[in-house]
């Protein structure tokens, strides 16, 4: 398991890395995908039928996901865990959206990944899909009306507990002046009402902060943002970030890239991007591991975040973050992204890693509680028939406050059609 990380890690660090917030205005295929293949959990296989269409017809877009699992030792009995309510009718919808992150309108129903709200310092690529076989369907809504915009987001509407969102404006807007223009002031506020999942304790969180963000450039093929961000938890500490932000959107239509760099001064029991990837898998783990209880015990430090993303005529896009508090063990915070589509003819690579609670390398290359990888190669072996390998390693919640580890390896052979 640990080889397979290694050379998971390899593969990512030996390019250069981009992360999927470097993308927002990228299109979505319009593909049918589907195939019958062998899932292994936890040594137990599993056959496994799966239909996984995305469409996209001018700004909007619809995105389907039903997989079933029949357990091979068990007379292919039908594997039920996810499928125990209505909920799951929901989770086959991944996603319905219209327009893109950064739009003057955008809606997104179903799956959210890479979810940030303002800079991120409060809620940053938050995802409703880290607990694989409990996924929700949140949504999102923002809207820019250039001198007033709001930025929302919800987990689950089936249940809600997390929730959150963004006001801003920006003031000289009509003065129509340089850069002094597109000055913007916000405000954000995001809770988690039950974290441990128990109606009867008292274990909510709630954060809320203010920025100030300054376009210095904003065009179709180059921007530079500098901004200023405060947060507070309301039971908890405060902390500030000072940053700036560099892209390159859109070159000759084929290459984008996004440099991001922080400094962070944080003060007791103040922890930055609280709601983050692997969020919904840190917030209810036992024995005192559960974030609010980390929260609580984070001492006063400064610290430095930074991001480096590009993608290439849509042949690969490579993403890496990385967070490090000074003088504070176990603060690392690990991002890593890839995705090669038809660099080597005929072949798809795609996969994932994230990692907190990070010390040494060993840490971040060792899959525990606080990972999650995700990998798939395939290959186009005739016209639109697939052959593919995807393997997925996470921590599941198997009782309240109990989890253990489990891999998804699941060989398939699929039909796939891009039109």
């Amino acid at each position: 398991m640990k080889s397979l990380i290694t050379i998971l890690l390899a593969l990512l660090l030996i390019v250069p890395l981009n992360a999927q917030s470097p993308f927002p205005n990228a299109v979505d295929p319009n593909y049918f995908n589907g195939g019958v293949g062998m899932t292994w959990i936890d040594g137990r296989p599993y056959t496994t039928v799966s239909l996984t269409p995305e469409f996209t017809f001018g700004k909007f877009g619809l995105g389907l996901r039903l997989e079933l699992l029949f357990d091979n030792q068990d007379n292919f009995k039908f594997r039920t865990t996810g499928w125990e309510d209505a909920s799951a009718i929901a989770r086959s919808i991944r996603y319905a959206r219209y327009g893109q992150k950064g739009n003057p309108v955008y809606i997104r129903l179903g799956s959210l990944v890479a979810a940030t709200i303002g800079h991120g310092f409060i809620m940053w690529q938050y995802s409703n899909e880290a607990n694989y076989d409990n996924r929700k369907f949140g949504a999102v809504l923002d809207l820019d009306f250039d001198y007033v915009g709001i930025e929302t987001g919800v987990s689950d509407l089936g249940n809600i507990q997390l929730y959150g969102g963004r006001l801003y404006v920006r003031p000289l807007f009509s003065l129509k002046v340089p850069i002094l223009s597109n000055l913007e002031f916000g405000g954000t506020a995001v809770t988690d009402q039950n974290p441990d999942g128990n109606k009867e304790t008292d274990d909510g969180v709630t954060e809320w902060g203010v920025d100030v963000g300054l376009p210095l450039v904003k065009s179709e093929v180059f921007k530079t943002v500098l901004y200023f961000d405060y947060a507070k938890f309301t039971d908890f500490g405060e902390g500030k970030v000072a940053g700036i932000n560099v892209g390159f959107p859109n070159i000759a239509g084929v290459f984008d890239l996004d440099i991001r760099f922080e400094r962070r001064w944080l003060g007791d029991q103040f922890m930055p991007s609280y709601f983050n990837t692997l969020y919904e898998l840190e917030r209810n783990l036992p024995n005192g591991l559960d974030k609010k209880s980390r929260l609580a015990e984070m001492k006063a430090s400064k610290g430095v975040f930074g991001l480096l993303g590009g993608q290439v005529a849509g042949l690969f896009r490579l993403a890496g973050s990385y967070q490090q508090q000074d003088g504070i063990s176990h603060s690392g915070i690990l991002h890593l992204e890839a995705r090669l589509m038809d660099v080597i003819p005929d072949v798809r690579f795609i996969a994932y890693y994230d990692k907190t609670n990070i010390e040494t390398f060993e840490d971040a290359r060792t899959l525990d509680i606080f990972s999650q990888a995700v990998m798939e190669l395939g290959y186009v072996a005739y016209g639109f028939l697939m052959v593919s390998l995807r393997y997925r390693w996470n921590f599941i919640e198997t009782s309240p406050g109990v989890y253990t580890p489990q891999e998804r390896i699941e060989p398939v052979v699929s039909f796939v059609y891009e039109f």
